[in-house]
C-alpha cells in the first residue's frame, strides 16, 4: 500500500510539473496584454477630448486623455442619470474603457443601457477628434 502512494504522488508531481512547464511556454508566447493601447493604429493626438451624449435622464459627459499616443484616463459624468443604475454604469464603463483604450470588447452594462452606450458613443467622439488632431 505505501508503494502505490508513493507512486501515485510522484505521478502527480511530474503531471503537475509538465501542466506548469506548458502553461509558463503558453504565457511566454503569447505576450502582453493590450491594457490602454491603441488596438486600431490610428495616430491619436496628446490632448484632452470632451464629448457630451444623451442617456437616460440627461445628457452624459465623457472626457479623454490622450498621452504618448494612447488612451490614458477615461471620465464619464452621469451625475444626471440615476446613481445607483446609469451613475455605476458610467463609473464601470469609464475603468474599462481606460483599461481597453478602445471601445472593443467592451460591453454595455445591463439595466442601464441609455446610459451605457452614451458612455460608448461619448469616448468613440473623442477618438475621433483625436485621430483628428
Amino acid at each position: 500500500m505505501p508503494k502505490r502512494i508513493l507512486r501515485n504522488a510522484l505521478l502527480m508531481m511530474v503531471a503537475t510539473f509538465l501542466m506548469a512547464l506548458g502553461l509558463l511556454t503558453y504565457i511566454h508566447s503569447t505576450g502582453s496584454l493590450p491594457g490602454g493601447e491603441n488596438p486600431n493604429s490610428v495616430l491619436l493626438h496628446d490632448g484632452v477630448y470632451t464629448s457630451a451624449q444623451q442617456g437616460y435622464l440627461s445628457e452624459v459627459t465623457v472626457t479623454v486623455t490622450i498621452s504618448s499616443g494612447m488612451v490614458s484616463e477615461v471620465k464619464a459624468d452621469a451625475s444626471g442619470e440615476t446613481p445607483a443604475l446609469g451613475g455605476a454604469a458610467a463609473a464601470q464603463l469609464a475603468q474599462e474603457l481606460t483599461e481597453a483604450g478602445s471601445t472593443a470588447n467592451v460591453d454595455i452594462v445591463a439595466g442601464s443601457t441609455y446610459t451605457s452606450q452614451a458612455v460608448l458613443a461619448g469616448m468613440e467622439d473623442c477618438l475621433a477628434q483625436a485621430a483628428q488632431g
